[in-house]
């Protein structure tokens, strides 16, 4: 570009107000400068230079109503962030929002089985097994109620039943189980309760393969329900936003609560995505504060003991028939201390046929 020499302001070209000179740009040094003296404009310029082309829309802040930046790339979109952050007075404003990429919407599951890919048969074929229906239960019993892994469930059939079944039909019995059992009788809905209700959310680890996979669970306050789980390979807000819509697809009321989480940014970042009222997102900081996850903390507890007979799991689909398996006996046959005794399913007023057991109840919907 030619040298250019202004001796007299130019006018703004946006408004058409005075302007002064404003230094000298960095790529072009030897060419003035110039900014717009309206306080509304601002618009800073060099004559003779074309106009830069904006690479995304200007955004503007919903709660201060500043202009928004791209602050980080997520894996389906990317998260802008206010630029009055700089400021430390009143006009400080650190309010972020995220943004599908162009074209495109966000990655938002509505049921748990998408987070895994199966190509299992799910339908059990009774009468074409080659084992008889009391055996196929007794080792679904074992590996689903008691949470025995496949060759200690195959040492008991042969040592106690005389049956010789290898532990690969174990496996894929108990992984069917848990895709029929959610298949027919789905998440738990609840209904809307009077009193203090919070949902609690948080996430573990657990190790499939030697390699990390998170669980997402959320959890009922008033009925004590596990509403909804999820497996991500890391913790990011897309499995966060997924983990928090099927709990909101199963049970519509639990979106007008307090929803409890820890400080991780992928909660507030997941439920502003959700349309959630940010004022009713309450993030605990410590042990001894009021109120806390300590209920969906301690709950933890049981999932890793059981767990911990496996020494990790061979594949996603294993890890997620566990964690589903666990869900659902949770949900549906185990009694509650905390509801008298009643399980959650029953205390939600949950319909399901009448059986003498909970174990026979489970085996009518496999």
């Amino acid at each position: 570009m030619p040298k250019t020499v202004v001796k007299e302001p130019a006018a703004c070209p946006k408004c058409g107000s005075d302007t002064f000179r404003w230094g000298h740009d960095s790529n072009w040094r030897h060419i003035q400068r110039y900014r717009c003296k309206n306080p509304k404009c601002k618009r800073q310029f060099v004559p003779g230079r074309p106009e830069r082309v904006k690479k995304y829309p200007t955004i503007i802040c919903p709660r201060c109503g500043g202009r928004m930046s791209i602050f980080k790339f997520l894996s389906d979109g990317y998260r802008l962030r206010c630029n009055n952050h700089i400021h430390k007075d009143k006009r400080h404003c650190n309010h972020k929002v995220n943004v599908p990429l162009p074209g495109k919407s966000f990655k938002i599951a509505k049921d748990p089985l998408e987070c895994i890919e199966t190509t299992l048969a799910v339908k059990f074929s009774w009468t074409k097994m080659s084992f008889t229906n009391p055996c196929a239960s007794l080792v679904l019993y074992f590996s689903v109620f008691t949470s025995l892994p496949a060759t200690q469930v195959a040492k008991i059939m042969h040592d106690l039943f005389k049956f010789d079944i290898s532990n690969d039909t174990v496996t894929r019995w108990t992984h069917k189980a848990a895709l029929n059992i959610h298949k027919n009788l789905g998440l738990l809905s609840v209904p809307k309760a009077r009193g203090r209700r919070r949902t609690l959310t948080d996430e573990t680890v657990f190790k499939v393969k030697g390699s990390k996979r998170w669980v997402w669970m959320t959890k009922d306050s008033k009925f004590d329900s596990e509403q909804s789980w999820f497996i991500s390979p890391r913790r990011s807000t897309e499995y966060a936003r997924s983990n928090f819509n099927i709990a909101f697809t199963a049970s519509p009321c639990l979106k007008n609560i307090q929803a409890l989480t820890d400080g991780l940014w992928s909660y507030s970042s997941a439920l502003g995505d959700l349309g959630f009222d940010a004022d009713k997102h309450k993030v605990y900081h410590g042990f001894f504060e009021r109120p806390n996850n300590n209920r969906r903390e301690r709950a933890w507890s049981t999932l890793k003991v059981n767990a911990r007979r496996f020494r990790g799991f061979k594949s996603d689909l294993g890890l997620w028939s566990f964690v589903t398996h666990q869900v659902y006996l949770h949900n549906y046959f185990k009694p509650n201390q905390r509801l008298d005794g009643l399980t959650p399913a029953e205390a939600a007023g949950a319909k399901l046929p009448y059986c003498h057991s909970h174990w026979k109840l489970f085996l009518k919907f496999l």
